[in-house]
């Protein structure tokens, strides 16, 4: 079963608190059936696969161009602050904060709400419109366990992916350019990511990744299960579904990054 909005004709205000609760409901909904899914064996993994080979498909390359100008921008901003204030030598730590603390995982929530997330919308909301949705109902089949979760276990599995690649793609690109174009030393800047970049920080960055991924999935599966009006509706759920998905990340990305820095003291604070 799926979750119905009703609107109301007290106003936007509460419309959108519907909604809100709605959706809430819906990823309770999902996470729960999900768990049912693979506590009896019944994981749709063939699904799971199909939409995880075309998300790869659809988000890997654009996030790569996307994390090249970032990583030459840092670069070019990093090696110029270093040069002005007297501390070329640590260009790599700036990286390390930069690309791995924050960057790798932004560029990864917008691929997954922007690129992935819309596909998810309009594929959901095009199976609405052409009452696909309710054929599966009428057969007694779980919309949410066969169309939903694997979609969601999907994103989070192309989501760990990426992070890996761009943080790769994007100190790659900035030591190609502290080298080749500054004139670094390729050990001074390795030798200052090594030392400020840790573990904890990438793994942070693949923490976020999943919770980007876990949000867009819900927000644009529950937006392309509710797309009314024919193809018109599904681009305005389309539209919606990326619009709050962004702004959800961005939240999101808020938190986790306030619950590090208070949680994992920073480097320099053991001695």
């Amino acid at each position: 079963m799926t979750i119905e909005v009703v609107s109301s004709k007290r106003g936007a205000v509460p419309d959108a608190v519907n909604e809100v609760g709605a959706l809430v409901t819906f990823s309770a909904q999902t996470v729960l059936t999900g768990a049912r899914a693979i506590a009896l064996r019944r994981f749709p993994l063939a699904e799971t696969l199909n939409q995880a080979q075309f998300l790869f498909r659809v988000c890997t390359i654009p996030a790569l161009l996307l994390m090249i100008p970032i990583g030459v921008l840092t670069a070019v901003i990093v090696g110029g602050l270093a040069t002005q204030i007297g501390a070329a030598g640590y260009s790599g730590a700036v990286v390390a904060f930069v690309i791995i603390g924050q960057a790798a995982a932004l560029v990864t929530a917008l691929m997954m709400a922007g690129v992935g997330g819309s596909a998810i919308c309009a594929d959901m909301g095009s199976r609405t419109i052409r009452e696909e949705v309710q054929a599966l109902h009428v057969m007694s089949v779980d919309v949410i366990e066969r169309v939903v979760v694997p979609r969601v276990f999907a994103a989070i599995f192309v989501a760990i992916c990426m992070v890996g690649m761009v943080t790769f793609a994007g100190v790659f690109i900035t030591f190609v350019n502290q080298v080749l174009v500054v004139g670094e030393s390729p050990g001074a800047f390795l030798m200052t990511l090594t030392s400020y970049g840790r573990v904890s920080d990438f793994m942070m960055a693949i923490i976020k990744a999943t919770c980007f991924a876990i949000v867009s999935a819900l927000i644009c599966a529950f937006k392309g299960l509710h797309a009314k009006g024919g193809p018109a509706g599904v681009a305005n759920a389309v539209n919606e579904a990326v619009v709050l998905a962004f702004i959800a990340v961005f939240v999101v990305n808020v938190v986790l990054s306030q619950l590090y820095i208070t949680l994992v003291p920073a480097v320099g604070e053991y001695m």
